[in-house]
């Protein structure tokens, strides 16, 4: 049976640190099933779920990541992952989109965030941006799990008034078919 991994990674951007970091996957006879990567200012960061080869352990993959990570400044860090964990990418929670936006200032992502933890929604993604010019414009999409007990209507009315209160606008819908695998699948159908 495979084994799992969760690996990490992070260090200073630059040309080639994916094709650094899935070299060592790739020699390891691993498989990458799902990822997140991204550069946030002058650092790259990824998560990824990787499928090993029958026998290799995530210690084992971590050592071999020791020549890479000293060449390119990377942070790696390796933990096993149970085959069930591997497979939790994915909740069966609805999932909606938040959308935030308005004038840049201290505390959105917390009040936004605390409230929605205070009704049990699950952060799945949550991405923000600073656009710079006059004044600087705020932009946050997350992606929530809300648990099946939970009015979603009531919530977003909720989310809508500390957006007033904090002089954000905040929208909530349900997450449409734009998924990646969604996208994926689409695109596999209509390449048939």
């Amino acid at each position: 049976m495979a084994n799992y991994a969760l690996l990490t990674a992070s260090g200073q951007d630059r040309p080639g640190i994916v094709a650094a970091i899935v070299r060592v996957l790739f020699e390891s006879d691993c498989n990458v099933e799902d990822s997140q990567m991204a550069r946030l200012g002058p650092e790259f960061a990824c998560m990824l779920a990787v499928r090993m080869p029958e026998g290799l352990l995530s210690d084992q993959l971590a050592e071999r990541f020791r020549k890479v990570s000293a060449e390119w400044g990377l942070r790696v860090h390796v933990s096993d992952l149970r085959p069930e964990e591997a497979g939790q990418t994915r909740s069966d929670a609805v999932l909606h989109v938040i959308r935030v936006h308005g004038a840049d200032r201290k505390g959105i992502v917390y009040r936004l965030t605390e409230h929605l933890a205070a009704r049990g929604v699950n952060i799945a993604n949550l991405q923000t941006e600073v656009i710079r010019h006059q004044p600087p414009l705020y932009v946050m999409v997350i992606e929530a799990e809300l648990p099946s007990f939970l009015d979603a209507a009531a919530l977003r009315d909720e989310l809508v008034a500390i957006g007033r209160e904090i002089q954000v606008e905040v929208r909530m819908e349900p997450k449409g078919p734009e998924s990646l695998s969604e996208r994926l699948r689409g695109f596999m159908e209509g390449a048939s």
